[in-house]
């Protein structure tokens, strides 16, 4: 379970809440700490949470989501466009030999491989709209209490 600790800024319909989360301190030794702030003070994201416990807007609040569905999305997002980039290049490679055509077969299968990868992006973006939000998002597990 990956858990976050953050505060509700703003509520949206059908028990959706915007929480204002800061950076732990296990984000200091991530290789994506560079590219991952979102804040505008480089500490902190937003991230929308189902709120089932109908946490208010300055509630402190816990999130969690599940490792299972963290690595899923990490393997869609990461994998899947990288095997897409390889079946184009070696379909590019093959087609480039078979098919005599004048151009050059590794620069045929760096075309079909990068046209193959936009396709993927496509195709998670398009199927990711399929999928139910409820399952992916994270959820906010408890209320804490001000100290």
């Amino acid at each position: 379970m990956i858990e976050e600790v953050g505060s509700v800024v703003e509520l949206k319909g059908k028990g959706i809440a915007t929480v204002l989360c800061e950076k732990q301190s296990f984000c200091d030794h991530c290789a994506s700490m560079e590219s991952c702030q979102v804040g505008s003070d480089g500490r902190s994201r937003m991230v929308e949470a189902l709120n089932l416990l109908g946490a208010r807007v300055g509630d402190r609040v816990k999130l969690a989501t599940s490792s299972r569905t963290f690595l899923q999305s990490s393997f869609i997002l990461y994998i899947v466009p990288l095997l897409f980039l390889l079946l184009g290049a070696v379909s590019g490679k093959f087609l480039g030999g078979y098919l005599k055509i004048p151009l050059d077969p590794d620069l045929l299968a760096a075309i079909i491989g990068i046209a193959f990868l936009c396709g993927s992006f496509v195709l998670i973006r398009v199927g990711s709209r399929a999928i139910p939000r409820d399952l992916t998002m994270p959820r906010v597990v408890e209320i804490l209490q001000e100290d």
